[in-house]
């Protein structure tokens, strides 16, 4: 089969959800993914799916089998392999005819302008709050839309979407770094603490207190279930194909998703409280 019946059979049921005006959209737009482990891999396999012409993504790490639980790529025949190539692998296989560049980086102040340019949208799926600051902030100065989002134990999640000309990511969040370079080591170090702070208030949310502490003392990792997940991946990359295709997103910043599956209303899009998010709580 060549390339365009090949396209045209594989995205067929989108069309009547989207128009064929719409994929062809797609079928041209270029996504970067900060991220390829629970969130960021499935994103990887969701834009695939979906049709989108490039995709280029970025992780750091290679598997192991604490990744099982909830990411789409791991599998026992792949520990010990980047995330980075894996991904390309899956991603050719479900799309033979898909640009992409998968990279087996670390993102930070001197590759990030690099690596975002030249891309229709950002897909932030990171777990640690500089890179997080990094990559929207350098998103909104190369004037590119980003997707952003949080997980917390024990089964909350937030996203939200960062237009160039909208509220910016950390005054959206109330992020103490506003106006500051992260060179400064200590202000990074403040930044990545605020995840701690995180690790407390899921407690009241129902978290073991002795996860938190151990968390905290660097004894343990971040916890998080497939449930949450795969409802972060799928909202982000619902958000990035709204913002592609034309459409406005659910959560155009500062509104945001958020989600709590041990809640009676488990996924609620929600105004921005009086005073700002407090990202501690997200």
């Amino acid at each position: 089969m060549d390339m365009d019946s090949y396209y045209w059979e594989m995205v067929k049921k989108n069309i009547g959800v989207y128009s064929e005006q719409e994929q062809e959209c797609l079928r041209n737009k270029k996504v970067i993914i900060f991220g390829l482990g629970g969130v960021g891999g499935y994103e990887a396999i969701l834009f695939s799916r979906m049709g989108i012409g490039h995709i280029t993504g970025v992780d750091p790490d290679e598997f192991e089998v604490s990744n099982i639980n909830r990411q789409m790529l791991a599998l026992s025949s792949v520990i010990g392999e980047p995330k980075a190539k894996v991904a390309e692998q899956v991603v050719k296989d479900i799309h033979p005819y898909i640009s992409t560049n998968f990279i087996q980086t670390r993102v930070d102040e001197d590759n990030v302008i690099e690596l975002i340019k030249g891309h229709d949208i950002v897909v932030e799926a990171v777990d640690d709050m500089p890179s997080r600051v990094i990559i929207h902030r350098t998103a909104r100065e190369l004037g590119i839309p980003s997707v952003g989002m949080s997980g917390s134990p024990p089964t909350r999640g937030f996203v939200s979407t960062f237009f160039p000309t909208g509220i910016p990511y950390e005054e959206a969040l109330n992020i103490s770094s506003v106006g500051c370079k992260l060179t400064n080591q200590e202000l990074r170090q403040q930044i990545a603490d605020i995840k701690k702070s995180r690790a407390w208030y899921s407690v009241e949310k129902g978290a073991p207190k002795e996860w938190a502490q151990d968390f905290c003392d660097g004894k343990a990792g971040w916890i998080i279930t497939p449930m949450r997940a795969h409802l972060l991946s799928l909202f982000s990359f619902h958000e990035a194909i709204q913002v592609l295709t034309g459409r406005e997103p659910l959560a155009r910043a500062p509104k945001g998703i958020v989600m709590d599956l041990d809640s009676h209303i488990p996924v609620q899009v929600k105004e921005v409280p009086k005073g700002g998010w407090d990202y501690k709580t997200l």
